[in-house]
């Protein structure tokens, strides 16, 4: 009975060593891809994966879920720690604003290729942003979370980092109720193939 608690008790221990080590190495590859400007090639959904890994002791404390679809094969020759960011602020964007009065939100980050762009979809189900607010979510300092920790510069951070670092191109569309969804246009190869979206 010891010999076979032991071996369970060591299987249990050698999985959780393996997830640790995965999540040292997730780290690792985000942070110093988002402390440069190193360009590279990456697999799209693998990368996803990577943040998602990067950003678990901030969602392990809620019930949302990410759902990522799209081609295992997509790489992009491009900026990953631009990638990232942009990923990851729209995720905290979506956990401070969409979520901030719900315990089980969605998130759905789908992407494929069209061309010689790559586009990346994403939906949240959150409470949607109101018709006023949807053409300045973009511009600097606007937040509907002044005094509530809300700086204002997330989403013009993502625009920026879109539109100048990767050369694509961002929009918005939302309702009230009924989630946001941003649609992220960028080249395969920002050198070759321009900012044509």
């Amino acid at each position: 009975r010891y010999i076979g608690q032991a071996d369970e008790s060591t299987k249990m221990l050698l999985a959780n060593l393996i997830r640790a080590s995965e999540l040292v190495q997730s780290f690792k590859k985000v942070a110093v891809d988002q402390s440069s400007e190193a360009r590279r090639t990456f697999a799209m959904r693998q990368y996803l994966q990577e943040i998602l890994l990067s950003l678990r002791p901030k969602l392990k404390r809620t019930q949302h879920q990410i759902l990522i679809e799209g081609p295992d094969d997509l790489e992009l020759n491009s900026f990953p720690g631009a990638f990232s960011q942009v990923v990851t602020n729209l995720i905290v964007n979506s956990l401070v604003h969409a979520f901030d009065d719900m315990e089980d939100g969605i998130i759905r980050i789908e992407f494929n290729q069209d061309g010689s762009l790559a586009v990346l979809h994403y939906h949240d189900n959150g409470k949607g942003i109101d018709d006023q607010h949807l053409p300045r979510i973009f511009d600097p300092f606007f937040t509907t979370k002044r005094g509530q920790g809300g700086s204002g510069l997330g989403l013009h951070l993502v625009y920026n980092i879109v539109t100048s670092t990767l050369r694509g191109t961002i929009e918005c569309e939302s309702e009230v109720g009924k989630g946001t969804h941003f649609i992220i246009r960028v080249p395969m190869n920002p050198e070759l193939s321009g900012a044509t979206a």
